[in-house]
């Protein structure tokens, strides 16, 4: 059995935290140890007396957490001032994927800790049920960031998202047909905007051709986009590939086809470059004007509401949780499957095959490491 450590997030902007207060309740009644740094929560809008009253032990520093608990948790990947806290007895839990530099990920790899990442556990169906999460509380937060730049004091054209009878819908195209993507053209199509959803992939869209007649479905090219682009008022980049893959790049030539005033949203920012012009901001600057057009860039859009978002992953990540605080790992992959994608490093060796192709990594079988017959 392994005890549970909930650290505070050091990323800057970063508000989430990956356990709350009922989590640790959860877990504890499963006779599960808990450790918690004081003020892990405080951004998240939970207080440390609310850990202390569900079970947890209470320490002052990450460093006496990491010291007592070996399955950490924490929203981020590991910062290179936690590198030299971690060693092979930890298993450290995380929200955002492994994808970082190619140095950092060595220095990951070199602390023989073993690193899981929550956005990639698997359900029965095959699905990211933790990432599916977080994907649409940023499709859902979007389209209230949307609707304010569009307004004149957020630097837009002056439109409002939701329709009003007599007066031209508000148009909004969606690039990436995931979660975020169908997320964000359900709720604009709820509002009364015009959609346009833009897929890679043409299979994605045939379920909201008949679910949604109304909603424009295409396949991306460079066709398309210069046809939609010119009446588009918010454009909204979704944009998910764990491999990177995605050959697509929208230049400034196709941008200035937008109306001044129009709002690019691009959620896809700290992962892909889509959208030339677009750069990550924070919460204290969100957006800025070029060439007449209002980018937001905001890669971690879903830590502006802390508390609904830290309820989500823990209430998301909680069976897998469970079984990986429980049981040893052998035993607990044969029980879940679904932990084995999430698995990015075990001790020292890469196991995820998208991370050893991107940083030239040898790639291992966990079921080979542990002795598996599956």
């Amino acid at each position: 059995m392994k005890a549970v450590g909930l650290i505070r997030d050091i990323k800057q902007y970063e508000n989430r935290v990956m356990l709350t207060p009922d989590g640790v309740k959860e877990l504890v009644e499963s006779n599960i140890k808990v450790f918690v740094e004081q003020g892990a929560a405080m951004d998240s809008g939970f207080k440390d007396s609310e850990y202390e009253k569900s079970g947890a032990i209470m320490l002052p520093t990450m460093e006496k957490v990491m010291r007592e608990a070996n399955l950490i948790l924490q929203v981020h990947t590991p910062l290179p001032i936690q590198f030299e806290l971690l060693n092979e007895s930890h298993m450290f839990l995380s929200f955002a994927s492994l994808i970082r530099t190619g140095e950092q990920f060595h220095s990951l790899v070199e602390t023989n800790a073993t690193f899981v990442c929550g956005s990639l556990f698997q359900d029965n169906e095959g699905k990211y049920p933790v990432l599916m999460a977080m994907s649409e509380i940023s499709g859902k937060m979007a389209i209230h960031e949307g609707a304010r730049l569009l307004s004149v004091p957020g630097g837009g054209k002056g439109k409002l998202l939701d329709h009003i009878e007599g007066v031209d819908p508000t148009v909004v195209t969606i690039i990436g047909a995931g979660k975020v993507g169908r997320t964000i053209a359900e709720n604009s199509y709820n509002l009364g905007a015009k959609v346009n959803l833009v897929s890679l992939k043409e299979e994605k869209l045939q379920h909201y051709k008949d679910e949604f007649p109304k909603i424009k479905c295409a396949v991306y090219s460079d066709k398309i986009i210069k046809e939609i682009l010119p009446k588009t008022d918010l454009l909204i980049i979704s944009v998910f590939s764990l491999s990177q893959s995605y050959n697509i790049f929208i230049n400034k030539k196709l941008i200035k086809l937008m109306e001044p005033g129009s709002v690019i949203i691009d959620i896809s920012v700290d992962q892909l470059q889509v959208v030339e012009g677009s750069h990550p901001t924070n919460h204290d600057k969100p957006s800025y004007k070029l060439d007449g057009i209002v980018y937001y860039s905001v890669p971690n859009i879903a830590s502006m509401i802390p508390m609904t978002s830290s309820r989500m992953l823990t209430k998301t990540i909680m069976p897998y949780l469970k079984i990986l605080a429980l049981k040893d790992l052998k035993k607990a992959l044969v029980e879940e499957s679904g932990i084995i994608p999430a698995l990015g490093i075990y001790k020292g060796k890469v196991t995820n095959r998208s991370f050893a192709d991107q940083f030239g990594y040898e790639f291992y079988n966990i079921f080979e490491l542990l002795e598996l017959n599956l």
